[in-house]
């Protein structure tokens, strides 16, 4: 499978909200926003509010999709931007009928690169819940360096908690490609608005 991220926008409401839906029980332990209660209107004001947000230059949504089908296969962003040290947080999900295929990884280097070669981002650092196996697996994949477990970093479900904290940065992908692994990328023309990038399945 060839897959690609794009912006997210109003009219991916519909298969955001059948995405997470039929993702509730996989997600719930660590999303605390995906509860059986996720609304269409949720998926409304979470779509639709993405441009601004993007323009604002505080949150950048992306949806995973099948290069060839454009079947949505969950999201990935980068928010908690601080732009004086041009560093961002990496986020990421994908639905449960599509796990287990390497898809979060492959969409979330899509999203580093995005942040490094479009951005001009020097830094980018992925948090996640010290049980949540399946997302620290996708931080070591991306080539995230461990910098240790801080204690209350994350709140979840009302109760601050420890997280593993990751950071990749331009280097650690120069490193890659020097080594001959490439990103294996292609970009087709962007902008800040919109992002164009696809990687292929080598599986």
């Amino acid at each position: 499978m060839e897959i690609s991220i794009r912006q997210l926008s109003k009219s991916d409401a519909g298969a955001l909200h059948a995405a997470v839906s039929e993702s509730v029980e996989h997600l719930s332990p660590w999303l605390p926003w995906c509860t059986p209660h996720y609304s269409m209107q949720d998926a409304n004001d979470w779509a639709g509010s993405a441009a601004q947000s993007w323009r604002d230059g505080t949150d950048y949504r992306f949806l995973i999709e099948d290069s060839a089908t454009g079947r949505f296969l969950g999201s990935v962003g980068i928010n908690q931007v601080v732009a004086q040290h041009r560093r961002g947080n990496l986020g990421y999900w994908v639905r449960s009928s599509e796990l287990n295929r390497g898809i979060c990884t492959r969409a979330a280097r899509l999203a580093v690169l995005f942040a490094f070669e479009k951005l001009g981002f020097q830094r980018m650092e992925i948090h996640v819940l010290t049980d949540n196996d399946a997302s620290n697996a996708v931080a070591a994949k991306l080539g995230g360096v461990y910098e240790g477990t801080f204690r209350n970093k994350l709140v979840n479900r009302g109760q601050s908690l420890p997280a593993k904290c990751y950071s990749v940065i331009p280097a650690d992908y120069e490193t890659r490609r020097d080594s001959g692994h490439p990103s294996a990328v292609q970009y087709a023309p962007a902008s800040r608005d919109k992002f164009g990038a696809t990687m292929k399945d080598k599986e």
